[in-house]
């Protein structure tokens, strides 16, 4: 039987809060917000804007709120807004929190995205949590989120390999994929972190999980 694709794709842009995250000097947030703009504007219904971790780990993003505000209040997309779908990261509890808060101004975002690694190692850099703590925190943030009028994403990263653990099981991130749609995650972000990943592995992955999930919708 042949595999059953989406009956439809949407690309998204995460330039504004990925394609910024390690510049080494603060982006102003006006020129943020006018990269947006444009993104918008060009006909993106879906962009991740923003990261609402700790600044001090992040200051690329000590402006979440105020940019936030801004795009949602920004005259030039006032026609457009209601149709994009926006996006930011929130890795641990305060940034769930932050974003829960955003969203009641009014500010957004439509969504939010958590994320797990496939290797313990990578992950625990990562949220500063062990696998086993992290699963038992979203379950908890995804409900809260989700009481709060935001859509959940769950990421599985660290499909193709690790940068501290070398090569990585695909099947272990189809297992990840299943249990984030267990917890009530409204959708499944597959990430190829540092873009290492041949077009035949993730052909070869994708294919695994059609077999596994057959309606991608």
């Amino acid at each position: 039987m042949g595999l059953k694709y989406p009956s439809k794709v949407v690309v998204g842009d995460i330039s504004v809060r990925d394609g910024l995250q390690h510049e080494e000097r603060f982006i102003p947030t006006r020129a943020k917000l006018w990269l947006a703009e444009q993104l918008i504007l060009a006909g993106f219904k879906r962009i991740e804007v923003t990261n609402f971790g700790n600044p001090r780990g992040m200051p690329q993003f000590a402006d979440a709120d105020e940019l936030m505000e801004s795009i949602y209040t920004s005259k030039l997309v006032a026609d457009h807004i209601e149709d994009v779908e926006t996006t930011a990261i929130t890795i641990r509890e305060r940034a769930v929190e932050r974003a829960i808060a955003s969203r009641q101004k009014g500010f957004g975002p439509d969504r939010i995205l958590f994320m797990v690694s496939t290797s313990e190692s990578h992950h625990r850099v990562n949220s500063g949590l062990s696998l086993k703590d992290y699963w038992k925190m979203a379950e908890k943030y995804i409900q809260l989120a989700q009481d709060n009028g935001l859509k959940v994403c769950g990421t599985v990263s660290t499909i193709w390999g690790c940068p501290i653990e070398g090569p990585t099981d695909t099947k272990k991130a189809l297992e990840f994929t299943r249990r984030w749609l267990d917890i009530g995650a409204d959708d499944i972000e597959h990430a190829d972190h540092d873009g290492s990943a041949p077009p035949n592995e993730v052909y070869d992955y994708y294919r695994m999980v059609l077999d596994a999930f057959p309606d991608p919708n």
